[in-house]
């Protein structure tokens, strides 16, 4: 399941306001209120964009009492790992 205080903390960490981290993201700031604030929850599609824009890994943008969607982000980790270019 999706961990909103993650999330937020993460984006605060980088410095990253709502609007910025919407405009990289290509949605509306609102959209990112309303994951922070819990009153809805990003798609396994957005939560991917949103790790890449993070900079953190699927995972750590979740809480553990989900095991499906665990291994799901597990395996999606796996599958950005090897997509990323070799430095």
């Amino acid at each position: 399941m999706f961990d909103r205080h993650a999330f937020a903390a993460r984006r605060i960490t980088l410095d990253l306001s709502v609007e910025e981290l919407a405009d990289e993201m290509v949605v509306a700031p609102s959209t990112i209120y309303r994951w922070e604030s819990g009153e809805t929850t990003p798609s396994l599609r957005m939560l991917v964009q949103a790790s890449r824009h993070l900079c953190a890994p699927l995972l750590s943008l979740m809480t553990g009492d989900d095991t499906e969607q665990r291994r799901k982000a597990t395996a999606v980790d796996a599958l950005i790992r090897e997509d990323a270019p070799a430095s």
